[in-house]
Parts: C-alpha cells; structure tokens; sequence
C-alpha cells in the first residue's frame, strides 16, 4: 500500500515553528550522516515572512529503524515529491555537503514539471560534473571513522563510543555510497538563481571550483565566501542565515523585474 502524502511528508520534513503565511518557505538538507537538528539554531535568526523546514533523511534520530537509502535517484525523488511548490509561496533549497547535490537534484525534478523553485543555495560542495571519484563507502568501518574524523564531521566523543557508533554507521555509510555513485556526465541547466557558499579553507569545494555552478543555472548566479572549513556553517548561523536570507530577498526581487 503507497503511503499518503501527507504522512510521507511529516516523516521526511521538520518545521518547529510553522509559518503557513509566510510567503517564502526554505528547506534546508543537511549533510552525509547529518540530521535535522544541524539547523537546530537557525528558527530563531530568521525574519517572520521565512518558514524554516528541514528534511529529516531516514536511519537516524527518530528514523533511526528505517532502511537507509543509499541512490541519489531515490532520494531526491522522494524529497521531491514531499516538499512541494505550493502556490504563492516561493521555494527556497539550501543544502550543505551531500545536501547540496541533493538539493540540485530536487530542483531540477521540480524545474522538469515547470515549477522551478525560486532560489537554490548550495554549500561546501562541488558541482556535480566536477566531483572527484572516491570510494570511502566500500572500506571497512576503520576507513569510514578516519574520514569522518579528518572532515571533522562527528563529535570525537559519539566516535570513541563503540555502541553509538554502531548504530550511527549505516546511515553515514548509505549516504557516503549516495554521493560517491553519484556522476551525472551531463546536469541539467535548471531556470533558477543558484548561490554558492563555501568556507574559505574548504579543502572539498576549492575556490576555482566555485564557478562551474554557473554552469547549471539560467538565471543568476551568486557566491559567498566565510571564514572557516567544510563546517563553517556550525559555528556561523548568525552570518549564514542573514547571508540565506539576502540571497532570497535578491532573487524575489530579481523576479519583479
């Protein structure tokens, strides 16, 4: 039996402070092995005409019993078909990492039907057609905790518990094998503003890589750089999320002209 719409949506998406008349709602898509709560300080610090919604990918936190998935396809379908367009609000995606391709990916199934959302913002990731193969996800669980160690990505503390560690495993390996088998030769030119964050020593999104992002935009394309690495997002809410917000604000008016 399909589940409802609707259920599917309360399972996939987050929103702590609903906002049904605000006229902009962004979703924002957290990183490999990354959570809903990696917004968690973002509500506060964003103005009352912005409704925050985050995707909550399955096999971890409250999903933590449910079968990860581990193909770009599957994903972004899924995310697709639960955050919808909806009518006189504007569409705004943010991913960071893994989350920033997926986010790509949802914005060109939502371009496809002839509802491109209104702005893309993506962070600490290359373009899809310019990402480097590597194969983290085919090595043994000591290769998977190295890599997570050297990007920083998980508390030292949740890596040096063994039982934790066990159950948090899966989910990062399904989203490592996600992104790693993920290479589109050919992305889609999607006909909405694409904004580019990155930390300034990110070492996985390079400063000369920034621009091939312009490549898969018929619209506007913006950038924004932040002092920090692949994280910088976690300890700059205050700078990102006005930074998001500006970027919003731009493209909205851009589409009054």
């Amino acid at each position: 039996m399909t589940t409802p719409l609707a259920d599917r949506s309360t399972r996939w998406t987050r929103s702590h402070r609903p906002k049904p008349a605000a006229p902009v709602r962004l979703v924002c898509l957290p990183h490999a092995g990354g959570a809903a709560s990696a917004y968690r300080d973002w509500d506060p610090l964003l103005p009352d005409d912005v409704e925050l919604t985050v995707v909550q990918y399955p096999g971890r936190q409250e999903r933590i019993h449910e079968p990860c998935i581990d193909s770009m396809e599957a994903m972004a379908d899924e995310i697709a078909a639960v955050v919808r367009p909806q009518a006189g609000r504007d569409l705004v995606l943010f991913g960071h990492s893994m989350g920033a391709a997926v986010a790509y990916e949802v914005a060109v199934r939502h371009a496809a039907e002839g509802h491109p959302p209104r702005q893309l913002i993506v962070s600490g990731r290359m373009a899809p057609h310019r990402q480097v193969s590597r194969d983290v996800h085919v090595g043994g669980n000591e290769a998977l905790v190295a890599e997570l160690r050297r990007m920083s990505a998980t508390d030292p503390a949740v890596l040096a518990d063994p039982e934790l560690l066990a159950l948090l495993l899966p989910a990062i390996r399904a989203d490592y094998a996600l992104i790693e088998r993920y290479r589109p030769e050919a992305p889609a030119r999607i006909p909405t503003p694409i904004t580019v964050f990155r930390g300034r020593t990110d070492e996985s999104l390079p400063a000369h890589e920034v621009d091939a992002w312009r490549e898969l935009t018929a619209r506007d394309f913006g950038q924004q750089v932040f002092e920090g690495g692949h994280f910088y997002l976690q300890v700059l809410a205050h700078l990102v999320v006005p930074a998001v917000v500006r970027a919003v604000r731009a493209a909205r008016e851009g589409s009054d002209t």
